[in-house]
């Protein structure tokens, strides 16, 4: 679907309601990359589409990633290492993308995942941080579209008749996003406190990232990019937790920043959750000898 057809598709009373909330404008963007980790991956691609008073206009960009894409994340996007052989690096893109954001909200689904990759490589690249609030289109989905069956993209998506002809590249899973924002905006239902949700969904603003300087995993954790590249089971010890000094076994999905800082982000099998858990308070970790689902 090319980028015309997707701003077509945006119905007028969805651009209404955007400006009526965010009356500057706003942006839903969307990364490709070859892994979950921020710390580790990298970014091949990034879109978003952006409204404002003025008009909808897109961001669309393949990026060479300098290194080979895995084959578990083409098979996600179908992104293949001939599609962005000849495609710009992220130091000639990210900044043109910083300039194009402005500082505008935000919307992304599942949106730490999403800034984790623009802090992380803005931080890199010494670009400065633009001063943007950033709200999560699934959280703010799950207040929202309660007869969805889970919040994932394409569920919430196919239960609102939100067509997704390439799901998992970034310009149609940021069109998605946008509009299931927008369609939440529209619901009329007395029971809605929309100041309410729009609190919740509103994860973090970019200026909380204060402790830029803490993005290096440190020394007796680097093993860990391995185990979550791989999405291993560990234990871990966790300092101040519920646990004790005990160790926790973790599904390990992921090596985030956060404005709290650096996080291993996994399913807690104690508790049967996903949680956070920050890189300063892991004293230590090993691998879990029998693996549990």
């Amino acid at each position: 679907m090319s980028n015309d057809i997707l701003t077509q598709n945006l119905v007028a009373e969805e651009i209404e309601i955007l400006l009526k909330f965010f009356p500057h404008g706003i942006i839903a963007l969307d990364f490709e990359t070859t892994g979950l980790s921020p710390l580790v991956d990298k970014i091949i691609e990034i879109s978003a589409i952006k409204v404002t008073p003025k008009g909808v206009t897109t961001f669309n960009e393949l990026i060479n990633p300098q290194i080979d894409i895995p084959a578990i994340t083409t098979n996600i996007h179908h992104i293949t290492d001939l599609m962005v052989k000849n495609s710009k690096t992220l130091d000639h893109v990210l900044p043109s993308f910083i300039n194009f954001m402005s500082d505008l909200p935000l919307i992304a689904h599942n949106a730490q995942f999403d800034m984790g990759f623009l802090m992380y490589n803005a931080h890199n690249l010494k670009l400065e941080i633009p001063q943007c609030n950033v709200f999560c289109s699934c959280k703010f989905a799950r207040k929202i579209f309660k007869e969805s069956a889970n919040h994932k993209l394409k569920t919430v998506a196919d239960t609102l008749g939100i067509e997704i002809k390439n799901h998992h590249r970034a310009l149609d899973d940021a069109y998605a996003s946008l509009r299931i924002f927008a369609k939440g905006l529209l619901r009329k239902n007395h029971m809605i406190n929309f100041d309410d949700i729009l609190k919740d969904a509103n994860v973090f603003h970019l200026k909380n990232f204060n402790n830029m300087e803490d993005m290096i995993i440190p020394e007796h954790l680097k093993a860990l990019e391995e185990k979550v590249k791989n999405q291993n089971f560990i234990e871990i010890k966790y300092a101040g937790g519920s646990h004790g000094k005990n160790f926790r076994p973790v599904h390990a999905l992921s090596l985030l920043p956060l404005p709290g800082g650096n996080v291993l982000y996994g399913k807690c099998l104690l508790s049967d959750i996903y949680k956070s858990f920050l890189l300063k308070k892991i004293t230590e970790w090993r691998d879990l000898v029998e693996q549990k689902t």
